[in-house]
């Protein structure tokens, strides 16, 4: 059953609530009034005054007690006819009509109703011999009980109007855009992924919730279409690979090359392939590792050894390229050693390949805030603006021409990326055409337990030893 429905079965049962709680009101208030009636005859009936009258049998209104101006008695005869000797004074014409009322209570009994212009409440005593009749006109209570009526009806509109109109509110505000909303959540299910949830009014829930439902499929719409990307650049580098062996494997079959630099030529391009496939797929399965397990197992760690150890293979891959070295003598950060030399290594040999060799590459290890970054600046080339949200992303490349002849698969940066997300990290680059690029990442700081805490931070020393020029 949807909400509207359940809103209004709740309405209806409201209203039939007050209906209910209205009539028993009316007819306990009614009771009440009769019963203050009955009392009072009762008293009357017990009064010495009444048979006072009765001896007197005078219709001379003037002599009796202003407490029973409201007050009927009269004489009943034998033929069922009524004497009146006092009516009240604001109706002097007023009997009460016995006609069908087969006798009336004596004064311990109750009193009865007899009909009359209005209703009257009479009982009768016996007095000198006569049946008297006593009576007290209703009129009042049943005035009572109309102005009551119409109170309660006056509050149950106005009851009514109100809880309409929150019902209508919650309605136009609430239930409504849900159903528009469950509505188009039903047809972008149904594969309209075009389909977008209308804003509503700000500040309401319904507002919030359409635009978390807008963003959330926005987010599963980039998913999707990177993963598409990711699928269709995967099978790309892959194809290439694939391709070579294929070809090299029937140049072989058809009795190609059977010399023998022919054929360790297309052993050798036929290894460096399955060496570029293999490097992909590991890549593939690191990324894969990473985003599912992440890293449980940091410990404090010394980040200054890891970086030195960094800057040696680097002197390795390319001996003659200048490579600067500022950091201080210990720094310490919660992290995984080896993931730590996976990230700046992956930084650095990214400057390596997308610079030229006498553009100068900088590595800085220092302290901001909480936590310890390692940047990685080169004097290259620099970045356009508009692949700078990109760089991180799996198989991107700036130049893909340039980065493929060089080895690259546009996966190293996307690893770093993991790495930092399992460490709490962060990374980010900067990077103007013309004037060079920083690649930076930052690793939540440590308990400071390594090296010189005094100097932590504020001192950088330039490693001689790491500097090569070109």
């Amino acid at each position: 059953m949807s909400l509207a429905r359940r809103l209004i079965l709740a309405l209806i049962a409201l209203t039939l609530t007050m209906l209910a709680a209205g009539g028993a009101v009316v007819v306990i208030q009614r009771h009440y009034l009769v019963q203050q009636l009955d009392t009072r005859l009762s008293q009357l009936a017990e009064n010495p005054v009444v048979p006072l009258l009765l001896s007197q049998r005078s219709r001379q209104v003037s002599r009796f007690p202003a407490a029973f101006g409201d007050i009927y008695l009269g004489i009943r005869n034998a033929d069922g006819t009524l004497t009146t000797i006092q009516a009240p004074t604001d109706d002097p014409s007023v009997e009460p009509n016995l006609q069908g009322v087969q006798s009336l209570p004596v004064p311990s009994g109750r009193p009865t109703t007899a009909g009359v212009a209005s209703e009257m409440r009479v009982m009768t005593i016996e007095s000198f011999g006569a049946t008297a009749v006593i009576g007290i006109s209703a009129q009042n209570a049943r005035d009572a009980t109309s102005r009551l009526i119409l109170a309660l009806a006056a509050a149950g509109v106005i009851i009514g109007l109100v809880v309409g109109s929150v019902v209508w509110w919650v309605h136009r505000l609430g239930l409504a855009p849900i159903a528009r909303m469950t509505e188009a959540a039903d047809a972008i299910a149904a594969g309209a992924t075009d389909r977008r949830v209308e804003a509503y009014r700000p500040g309401t829930e319904a507002a919030r919730l359409s635009q978390a439902l807008n963003t959330m499929i926005d987010t599963i719409q980039a998913t999707e279409d990177r993963m598409r990307r990711f699928v269709a650049d995967a099978s790309h580098e892959l194809r290439t690979p694939l391709t070579t062996l294929r070809g090299y494997s029937a140049l072989y079959s058809s009795d190609g090359p059977v010399d023998t630099d022919g054929v360790q030529d297309a052993m050798r391009r036929i290894n460096d392939e399955a060496r570029r496939m293999g490097g992909i797929v590991e890549a593939l399965l690191d990324l894969n590792d990473l985003d599912e397990h992440g890293i449980a197992d940091r410990e404090l760690v010394d980040i200054v050894p890891l970086v030195a150890a960094v800057v040696d293979d680097l002197h390795v891959i390319q001996p003659e390229r200048c490579i600067r070295v500022e950091m201080p003598s210990s720094l310490c950060a919660a992290a995984v050693s080896d993931r730590v030399i996976q990230a700046v290594l992956s930084l650095a040999t990214n400057a390596l390949r997308h610079t030229p060799s006498d553009a100068t590459i900088t590595i800085r290890v220092i302290v901001i805030d909480n936590s310890v970054r390692i940047s990685v600046d080169d004097t290259g080339p620099g970045i356009a603006p508009e692949h700078l949200p990109h760089l991180f992303d799996r198989f991107y490349r700036a130049d893909s021409g340039r980065a493929r002849s060089r080895g690259g698969n546009g996966l190293g940066l996307a690893i770093v990326a993991a790495i930092m997300h399992a460490h709490n990290g962060t990374f980010g680059v900067d990077a103007q055409l013309g004037r060079g690029s920083s690649f930076w990442i930052e690793f939540p700081r440590g308990i400071p337990e390594c090296g010189d805490v005094g100097q932590r931070g504020r001192s950088t020393r330039t490693r001689p030893d790491a500097i090569a020029t070109s």
